[in-house]
């Protein structure tokens, strides 16, 4: 089964997705200069583990605010029903 670049791709930042978060942030697009740029780039691969982390924790958190275990009501089929819905 082969796949495709862009499936195996999970996150791609631009340049240009940066610069239109400045501006929502009312931060001119000549304020972000190359070395703010490069500072962006440094914090977020240096914290990416940390983000990506925190989001799966997050999403696999239960709705009921309980770990899944196949007696769980909401177990079905060796999943959780929750899980298998939510995409």
């Amino acid at each position: 089964m082969s796949h495709s670049y862009e499936e195996d791709i999970i996150l791609l930042l631009t340049k240009d997705e940066v610069l239109a978060c400045g501006n929502e942030l009312g931060i001119s697009k000549e304020q972000v200069t190359d070395d703010v740029i490069g500072l962006v780039r440094m914090r977020v691969f240096c914290h990416w583990r940390e983000v990506i982390k925190s989001t799966l924790k997050e999403a696999i958190e239960c709705p009921l605010g309980l770990a899944c275990y196949p007696s769980c009501a909401w177990w079905e089929d060796g999943k959780c029903t929750f899980l298998s819905g939510a995409k």
